[in-house]
């Protein structure tokens, strides 16, 4: 029994060494200045959420918050029950709907839309030859419908179903359907129009009775409570203008983008878009969600971004030199809030991630959040400790392989414990990237850096700690 507690404790010794970076502490130091230029220039806040998980442990959950629910740092400070519009992250709740009907056949992907519409709507179609092309409920949830965008009103403006309806019955499509990736708010707004036919409910209570009830999200709601509104961050425009709460701005755009929630429900609807949940008979609805339906192609002027599209979900790989590690994400934005969730898990080690972050400006939040996430990764997989000896001495070896292209590992020796630095920097002495600034054990370890965004060229790298300092040369070949 001695033995086995011994080895234990050097298990729990070596994890949390090597995950030092992803304490509380250390990712709070790291987001603080990732988020700096955006709370700066929009002096307003923010709530952001963290999970990761290592195979074999349980998940880790944080959770952070900047600034004031108001620009008057009098008011209360924004925390994990501030509410916070999400724009378009309500499509993925929408799509999560549709995936549940899916797997119970009460629709059909393929079937075309019309079939599930009331019978004084009829969607828009293109004449081509001979032939008539109809919107597939998948086009609308692929954003391949060829429906605009927001055609009907500027989205600040109030924009009824009837306005819907009339537009739909009367618009001709400019190109055919499932042609090609074109963002359209109307189009999952017309998903909503499906739902709310079959499920025979507005599409506010069927968010809570195929969500929010089941991942027990009580905050997440389209129309808000007192309590709810008081907990409300105050919404500024791009201009920095306040902007006053609205039951809703755009009723008929509900599905696309109506939901409000906080970074507490979220963590919940992350974690278990990640499989990280124990809720059951879900996986399937997960797997048709953010399995891959249509990627983007040159036959339309706007071509997808993301190249994969899922449900709504949009997949984006990590380093275009690794098509098989992406993480899949979807971005919200209103006059007055931003929002974005994204996650992943990479297939060379089993690591999973996933980043939400909820801010009450108009500016977009997604490359800030983005950056949390692509952050996470590359800690997880930037230090690790080789065994349990103790050398006697420092050294820092020459990275292998030498010229490399573009990923290289570097080794280096720790006699003693204490803090640690190891940074990259290019032929002008540039830093480049900070592979490690934390506190390590005594111990051998191997750092990785992927390149894949630099330029080819000679490199140098680092090692410096209270006790020792030293610097080599690198050759970065594409």
């Amino acid at each position: 029994m001695k033995k086995v507690f011994i080895v234990l404790i050097l298990f729990c010794a070596f994890y949390s060494t090597a995950n030092a970076q992803l304490s509380f502490d250390s990712l709070k130091v790291k987001i603080s200045e990732i988020m700096r230029p955006y709370l700066d220039t929009t002096k307003t806040g923010a709530a952001i959420g963290v999970i990761f998980k290592y195979p074999g442990q349980n998940p880790v959950t944080y959770k952070f918050s900047f600034g004031h629910v108001k620009k008057d740092t009098n008011s209360p400070k924004i925390d994990s029950l501030t509410m916070f519009q999400l724009g378009s992250v309500t499509k993925s709740f929408t799509a999560m709907i549709l995936s549940r009907w899916i797997q119970n056949n009460q629709m059909l992907l393929n079937n075309l839309a019309q079939t599930y519409m009331p019978g004084f709507v009829n969607l828009p179609k293109r004449i081509v030859g001979n032939d008539t092309l109809k919107i597939t409920i998948l086009d609308l949830v692929t954003h391949y419908s060829a429906l605009p965008d927001d055609p009907i009103n500027p989205i600040n403006d109030s924009t009824t179903y009837q306005m819907m309806y009339n537009y739909l019955n009367n618009h001709t499509l400019s190109r055919p359907p499932g042609q090609c990736y074109l963002y359209s708010n109307l189009g999952v707004s017309t998903l909503g129009i499906a739902l709310s036919h079959v499920g025979g409910k507005i599409i506010d209570s069927l968010f809570i009775q195929y969500v929010c009830d089941t991942l027990n999200m009580n905050d997440t709601r389209v129309k808000l409570n007192p309590s709810q509104i008081y907990r409300l961050a105050q919404a500024y425009n791009s201009n920095g203008d306040s902007i006053g709460y609205q039951k809703s701005s755009w009723p008929a755009f509900i599905a696309a983008g109506g939901l409000y929630s906080n970074i507490s429900d979220m963590l919940k609807y992350l974690k278990f878009q990640m499989k990280l949940s124990p809720e059951e008979g879900m996986t399937n609805v997960l797997d048709s969600l953010h399995k891959k339906r249509r990627v983007a192609n040159t036959l339309c002027t706007l071509s997808n971004p993301a190249g994969r599209v899922g449900m709504v979900w949009q997949m984006n790989p990590f380093n275009p030199s690794d098509s098989n590690f992406y993480f899949t994400w979807k971005d919200g934005g209103t006059p007055g809030f931003s929002s974005w969730i994204g996650f992943s898990q990479n297939p060379s080690n089993g690591f999973q991630a996933g980043v939400v972050g909820l801010g009450n400006h108009g500016s977009p939040i997604d490359a800030y959040i983005n950056q949390i996430l692509r952050h996470i990764n590359q800690v997880s997989v930037n230090i690790k400790k080789t065994d349990e000896n103790f050398p006697d001495k420092f050294d820092l070896n020459q990275n292998y392989p030498n010229p490399f292209n573009p990923v290289t590992q570097i080794k280096f020796s720790l006699p003693v414990s204490g803090f640690v630095s190891l940074k990259i920097y290019d032929a002008l002495g540039r830093e480049v990237s900070n592979l490690l600034s934390e506190n390590l054990n005594a111990g051998n370890y191997e750092s990785t850096w992927d390149a894949s965004s630099q330029p080819s060229g000679v490199y140098f790298y680092s090692l410096t700690s209270d006790n020792f300092s030293e610097t080599k040369k690198m050759i970065l070949m594409k």
